[in-house]
């Protein structure tokens, strides 16, 4: 009669894939619901999209790649591209540039819990406000006749006569790019901040005593932790520029001409303006599947395990 087979030769038992006990059975039940859920909230809109892009807009009749080679061979396409990419350059840099430099500034100088707390607070109240409010309010200040900045230049002797702000090609790109930077600046800040917390106080200590300065200790160490958090920043701010429209509609509709016509303009006045529901899905799907290319390529240039 043989005896009992060992423990180190005994095969482990297969692992069912929904769980063995009965916490994690109940976890799935739970859970799959709500993604079920997800899944037709984000399926069935793309499913729509595809089926529309693949149709005319007027009567329905199904017209297979028509709408897609329309809508890149349409030249309004390649100046909301232009105006996206002059508006990703100008606001991207600058939100980074100005969110790392004040979070760098408050982790180093600031220590009262109440000062950071206060100005937590401050910083998340332009995030809240909604962009057509943004909108209407900057139109107030950057207006030619009666807008507070030309106002305050003149009386400061700056300028002589009002600037069209909102009517120049080159100016009308900054003001609503300034809007874009005044709101979303403040994410980055929380963002980098928060990251700032992260890094071993050990690290930056030691390397205090080796000598090394400020900007040292950020490019070595501080910046080696924030790495990741500079990729979601990167690619949540992106995301935004792609679908940004609220305040550049309120303040310039796209105009002059199509300086400030960014790609959801486009998309907007294709669908609604020109009526041609296939075309605007053809470019949508063709801009998703962009974004997800330039998403890849990111994350390949930023890896977001530090070394």
């Amino acid at each position: 009669m043989s005896g009992p087979v060992p423990a180190a030769l005994q095969r482990p038992a297969r692992r069912s894939r929904f769980g063995d006990t009965p916490q994690e059975r109940l976890a799935y039940r739970l859970l799959f619901p709500v993604l079920g859920i997800v899944f037709l909230i984000v399926l069935l809109p793309f499913l729509v999209a595809i089926a529309t892009s693949l149709r005319a807009g007027g009567d329905g009749e199904f017209v297979g790649a028509q709408n897609y080679a329309r809508a890149l061979s349409d030249p309004r396409l390649f100046d909301a591209l232009r105006a996206t990419g002059t508006y990703a350059l100008i606001v991207l840099p600058t939100q980074i540039l100005l969110g790392m430099a004040l979070a760098l500034l408050v982790h180093r100088s600031v220590r009262s819990p109440n000062v950071r707390a206060s100005i937590y607070v401050l910083a998340i109240v332009p995030i809240v406000i909604p962009p057509v409010g943004l909108g209407v309010i900057a139109r107030l200040i950057y207006a030619p006749d009666y807008g507070v900045l030309n106002h305050l230049l003149q009386l400061a002797g700056i300028i002589e006569r009002e600037i069209p702000w909102l009517s120049n090609p080159t100016t009308a790109m900054l003001s609503v790019a300034s809007v874009d930077v005044w709101q979303w600046t403040p994410f980055v800040y929380l963002v980098m901040f928060a990251g700032l917390q992260t890094v071993p106080r050990e690290s930056v200590e030691a390397a205090q005593v080796d000598g090394a300065n400020w900007w040292q200790q950020f490019a070595h160490i501080e910046l080696h932790y924030l790495r990741p958090l500079l990729l979601l920043v990167l690619f949540l701010r992106l995301a935004d520029v792609l679908r940004v429209f609220d305040h550049i509609f309120v303040l310039t509709g796209g105009g002059p001409g199509t300086t400030t016509q960014l790609l959801s303009l486009h998309l907007y006045r294709v669908a609604f303006k020109f009526f041609n529901t296939g075309e605007a899905a053809a470019l949508a799907i063709v801009v998703m599947v962009g974004v997800s290319l330039l998403y890849s390529g990111v994350v390949r240039l930023l890896p977001v395990e530090p070394d």
